[in-house]
This record gives C-alpha cells, sequence and structure tokens, in this order.
C-alpha cells in the first residue's frame, strides 16, 4: 500500500510539472536585424575618399538605432588597413571613410560590416569594390639642399607611375622665393621619370630656411612635393656685413621687408592659379574650358602666373578645347 501512495505521488509530481511546462510562456526569441551598406569612390589629390554608408533595420522596415557597427576594410594582398567602429542613428544610418592613398596597390578591396544590438540577431555584409585609377606620384630628393648666396645646386625630382599611368606630367613650381630661379630639365615627365631641378641662389637672397612646393600636373590629376631649401651667408657677404656694420643691418631689414611682400605676392599667385586649376578640374567642357584659357590670360596679364607656366597650361587646355568641339 506504501508503494501505491509513493508512485502515485511521483506520478502527480510529474503530472505538475509537465502543466507548468505547458502553462509557461515561449521563450522570447532575439529578433532579426537586416543591414543595407554601400560604398562611393571619390578622386582626391592624396589618393581616393572612399565613403562607406548603410542602414539597419527590422523584418518590417522599421529602423533600428544604436547598433554598434563594426568595420574591417583588407587590401589585394590581404593586409587590414582599416578598423573602424560606428553607430547607427534614429534613422538606423551609419557610415564611415577612409582613404586609399595614391601609392596603394591596385585590385579587389574587401570591407567586411557587422551590426550588433541587444535583442536582435547579428546582421553581416561584405563589400567588394575595385581600385585600379591609373595615377601617379611626385617626390623631391634630396628633401633638403643647403647653398650659400651665389651658388647653384641640382635635386632629383621624380615622377612615379601608379597603376600603369603613362600620360606626360608637367612640372612647375608652385610656391619659392621670389629672387631664387629653378629650372626643370626636361619639364614634362612621361612616368616613370626623373627631372633635374636647378636651384640658382642670387647674392641678394637673404639667408634663411625655405620651403620650396613643386607642382606636378597632368589633365585633372595634380600632385605636389617639396623641399626644404636653406640659404646661408657667403663669405664675402658676412665679411661686407662685418665692414660695414649698421649699413649691413639696414640692408638686411630691407632684404627682409621685401622677402615679407614678395611672399604676399607668392601667396596671392598660388591662390589664383589653385583657383584655375579646381575650375579646370570642375568642368572639361568647351565653354567651361574656354573659359580657363580666357582666365589664364587674365593671370597672365596681371602677373599672377609665370611665363613657363602659362605656356605649359595654355597647351594643354588648348588640346582639351580641340577634343570637347
Amino acid at each position: 500500500m506504501a508503494l501505491r501512495v509513493q508512485t502515485s505521488r511521483l506520478l502527480l509530481v510529474l503530472v505538475l510539472l509537465l502543466l507548468a511546462i505547458a502553462s509557461a510562456g515561449p521563450v522570447s526569441a532575439a529578433k532579426i536585424m537586416l543591414m543595407q551598406a554601400s560604398f562611393n569612390l571619390t578622386q582626391t589629390e592624396l589618393g581616393v575618399s572612399v565613403l562607406i554608408s548603410g542602414r539597419v533595420f527590422e523584418s518590417n522596415n522599421a529602423s533600428i538605432p544604436n547598433a554598434v557597427i563594426s568595420i574591417q576594410i583588407n587590401d589585394p594582398l590581404g593586409t587590414t588597413i582599416r578598423v573602424a567602429i560606428a553607430y547607427s542613428n534614429p534613422r538606423g544610418a551609419f557610415q564611415d571613410t577612409f582613404l586609399i592613398a595614391s601609392d596603394s596597390p591596385g585590385g579587389n578591396y574587401t570591407a567586411f560590416i557587422v551590426a550588433d544590438k541587444p535583442g536582435y540577431d547579428t546582421a553581416r555584409t561584405t563589400l567588394n569594390f575595385t581600385y585600379s585609377t591609373p595615377d601617379f606620384s611626385v617626390e623631391a630628393s634630396p628633401t633638403t639642399i643647403v647653398l650659400q648666396q651665389g651658388q647653384t645646386g641640382s635635386l632629383t625630382v621624380t615622377v612615379l607611375s601608379l597603376r600603369g599611368f603613362n600620360q606626360a606630367v608637367n612640372l612647375t613650381t608652385l610656391e619659392k622665393p621670389s629672387e631664387i630661379t629653378l629650372q626643370f630639365n626636361p619639364v614634362s615627365v612621361v612616368p616613370s621619370g626623373t627631372s633635374t631641378l636647378s636651384v640658382t641662389i642670387p647674392a641678394s637672397v637673404a639667408p634663411g630656411n625655405y620651403t620650396v612646393t613643386l607642382l606636378a600636373i597632368s589633365g585633372s590629376l595634380s600632385h605636389r612635393a617639396s623641399f626644404q631649401l636653406i640659404v646661408t651667408q657667403s663669405p664675402v657677404q658676412a665679411d661686407y656685413s662685418l665692414m660695414f656694420g649698421g649699413l649691413g643691418f639696414v640692408l638686411a631689414v630691407g632684404v627682409v621687408g621685401f622677402a615679407v611682400r614678395a611672399r604676399s605676392r607668392r601667396k596671392r599667385r598660388e591662390a589664383a592659379l589653385e583657383e584655375l586649376l579646381a575650375q579646370a578640374k570642375a568642368d572639361t567642357g568647351y565653354v567651361a574650358t574656354a573659359r580657363v584659357i580666357a582666365r589664364l590670360e587674365e593671370l597672365r596679364a596681371m602677373g599672377k602666373v609665370d611665363e613657363d607656366t602659362y605656356q605649359r597650361l595654355k597647351k594643354e587646355y588648348e588640346k582639351r578645347l580641340e577634343k570637347s568641339k
């Protein structure tokens, strides 16, 4: 009898346990999170700017805010070149911007994007984009040159082809002390190639440290390179200063004042030239190119562009004008 009672109690407990399990609500499942993403490439002077943008949302298209978006970019060699974290806004949108430098390898780049938020399943997507735009780079070697007043020296300007670039690149100066003479030989290089830059320092140039900026142009592409020019006082100039003392000081003050005014004029010339290049790059149509040529003539007449630069740019834009007819 006691065994039957125990058995009955055990069966009752099992029944109650099953009823409790059956009456309990279902375990809440994580919501589904969906993701869409795309990319946009923009050519810049430093390389290609890549914008990755996207949105996370539920199956009913409701936006999911405050999701954590992790982004990993691999180059064609499989090397991770960027890891970033973004957050979705109230509309579920997110974005990230990074630069692929001009000298980066060409080929397929891969973006791995993962979205997480508590209460939601993890969302993943992969983007692939190809970076194969032909381009070039320019550099000066050595990057520092020391010359005395009255001396002439030289350095090498190297133009490298990137991803098969094979168009002529024109070389000019963008910023330099006005008294100093710079001469390229040759003035146009087909990458990969080099040009010798001769630097002549008149005796009248004030000693000091100058930054010289070079500009390389080919069509709508332009890149800069710079080097430091250190001008030291020649022995003759030093003796002259010792002999004439106060007079030398007065002359030095005059030279510095002249250099300041010259630098101001260089800044204005640089701004005018930059405006012209931006205008030509923004619109390559026939009418726009004709306007650029007219503007170039104005800059030459106002003395805001040197003769070598004027001749090179005029030939280039006249060719572009002929092609756009």
